[in-house]
């Protein structure tokens, strides 16, 4: 039985570490079906659902290996595998067109301050009606614009690295755009599929969880959130396990496919704690 945060940091340990094979296999996925969803564009001047889902799935998707690299999540411990770690991040945010460097600076702050009026960064994300979450589904990429720009603690390295991250994100969107088949298609494609995917990520990511963004006290700040009659799984997955997103804030090095798995193994004393959890479906 654990009965504190030691003990319960004991158990935890054993869910980090070693190579996040899921991780990697997720980021792969979304370069595939990014770059393919980028050869339709170039090579076939209709417009397609499909490919409007494809730069969906990866606006939404491709945060999660960001999120991970972030935490160092990807590679654990090991010092030799970091450069893979910070790779993975930067390309997942190059897909995402964001700043790597940047999004880990403004993400550990809003770890450091989750629900902070005023240090969170991500209270732009705190909507208390539905007008409020509609604007909220388009203010993702612009809030990692603005803080980029903003923020004046970055190394000096950080600076340099920032820049050539949105010089590169710059270069390659206009060379599609330059090259593609057809440019309203293209645009239109783009501007649909990332607005939608951003929709679902900020919902899911963050929104729903710390809503309604008020609570500070480290075991309350953040909520579960799980499904009856067996279909916890099915939630799971499509929510790529940030239902679970309470046990990343307390515990931010273990890898999100453990999330579930070290959640049940704590789950009297997070309950006890004073951790929400709400049903679902």
């Amino acid at each position: 039985m654990i009965a504190n945060e030691k003990q319960a940091q004991q158990v935890v340990i054993s869910y980090m570490g070693g190579f996040a094979w899921p991780t990697v296999l997720l980021l792969a996925t979304c370069v595939g079906v990014y770059g393919a969803c980028v050869w339709h564009l170039v090579t076939d001047p209709h417009f397609s659902w499909w490919v409007v889902a494809g730069i969906a799935f990866c606006a939404y998707a491709a945060y999660t290996p960001v999120h991970e690299a972030v935490h160092g999540a990807i590679t654990g411990m090991s010092i030799t595998l970091r450069w893979v770690n910070e790779w993975a991040g930067f390309i997942a945010a190059h897909l995402l067109g964001v700043s790597f460097i940047a999004h880990r600076r403004g993400h550990l702050n809003h770890h450091r301050a989750t629900n902070h009026p005023e240090d969170d960064p991500d209270m732009p994300f705190s909507a208390k009606s539905l007008p409020a979450v509609i604007a909220m589904w388009f203010k993702g990429i612009p809030k990692e614009w603005i803080f980029a720009v903003t923020f004046k603690h970055f190394t000096a390295a950080e600076k340099r690295t920032v820049v050539l991250e949105y010089v590169a994100i710059f270069v390659t969107r206009a060379l599609l755009l330059i090259y593609c088949a057809d440019l309203g298609v293209t645009l239109v494609t783009l501007a649909l599929g990332y607005i939608i995917g951003n929709a679902v990520l900020t919902t899911l990511f963050a929104w729903i969880v710390h809503h309604p963004h008020s609570e500070q006290e480290r075991m309350k700040t953040t909520t579960v959130y799980q499904a009856r009659h067996g279909l916890d799984t099915v939630m799971t997955l499509l929510w790529g396990y940030q239902n679970y997103h309470a046990v990343h804030h307390l515990y931010p090095k273990v890898p999100f496919f453990r999330y579930r798995r070290l959640y049940r193994m704590l789950e009297q004393y997070l309950l006890s704690s004073g951790v929400p959890v709400k049903k679902l479906i």
